[in-house]
């Protein structure tokens, strides 16, 4: 299959994007300032997240907890690395599934709080050159993209051999989605304006360095993601010394010694 898909050229995405955006935003205010005015005070119900403890059994691996888990685990080991030695070059952020519905939400202001580095420890996109993104695009099914901001370019890393046509019906849609309104996000934080970079059309990557059997991944696709993700930004090894479903297996608990250890201790956010 064609290992690139690009975009339909425009001269500055800031033209068409911008413009929507405000439309948008405009339109969203207006209406929830007129449902503020003829509507009570709202209860609304705790959400209650349970932390499932991995075992081998994957009915009892919670996928969005222990990503996002994992996501943040590797930020604060980003954040203390550079604490300690800020010339190290850990130009990248991680940032966890639920960014993706912020993206996507064009009126969100959680993605601009995360994109301009308000959400510590992440840092924000003017310190960084890569944006890797866990995305869960059906029940299930994980996937890993990235964001490469000098190049423009979203690349979604394969963890099983796709098609062309699996390819174009699964995943071209969402990645355009992605990318039109990461563009926006851009454009939103003045991104090209304060880093003068000059303003590109985005541009569609595949990575099949990582691609494992659709029998393997069964189950497994979540904890994959991690170990890719871990890999990347850390240069862990991937260890395969076991066969894969037992790797998946004691990388689970793993992550799960990581989060629940790491959860008993200060929010990083509060050291002094």
């Amino acid at each position: 299959m064609d290992k690139q898909y690009f975009s339909q050229p425009t001269d500055k995405p800031s033209k068409w994007i911008l413009s929507k955006w405000r439309t948008l935003e405009s339109n969203t205010e207006g209406s929830s300032d007129h449902h503020h005015e003829n509507a009570g005070p709202v209860n609304e119900p705790v959400k209650k997240r349970k932390w499932a403890i991995p075992d081998d059994e994957s009915d009892n691996w919670s996928d969005d907890v222990h990503v996002e888990g994992l996501v943040g685990r590797l930020v604060k080991w980003r954040s203390r690395e550079v604490q300690k030695n800020s010339n190290l070059n850990l130009r990248w952020s991680i940032l966890p599934p639920s960014f993706v519905t912020f993206v996507l939400d064009s009126c969100s202001k959680n993605a601009t709080n995360f994109a301009n580095g308000k959400h510590l420890p992440f840092p924000s996109f003017f310190e960084v050159d890569n944006v890797y993104l866990p995305y869960c695009f059906k029940r299930q099914e994980w996937c890993l993209l990235k964001v490469d901001l000098n190049t423009q370019e979203l690349v979604l890393y394969e963890n099983k051999r796709l098609t062309g046509d699996e390819y174009r019906s699964n995943f071209h849609p969402i990645m355009v989605k992605i990318a039109v309104y990461f563009t926006a996000l851009l454009v939103n934080i003045r991104y090209w304006k304060l880093t003068r970079r000059p303003e590109r059309t985005v541009s569609f990557g595949m990575n099949d360095d990582f691609v494992r059997s659709s029998n393997e991944l069964h189950g497994n696709e979540a904890v994959y993601v991690c170990m890719v993700m871990e890999h990347l930004v850390t240069g862990k090894p991937i260890n395969l010394e076991l066969d894969f479903k037992n790797c998946c297996i004691s990388y689970r608990r793993f992550m799960a010694d990581q989060m629940y250890f790491w959860r008993c201790l200060p929010s990083i956010d509060n050291k002094k």
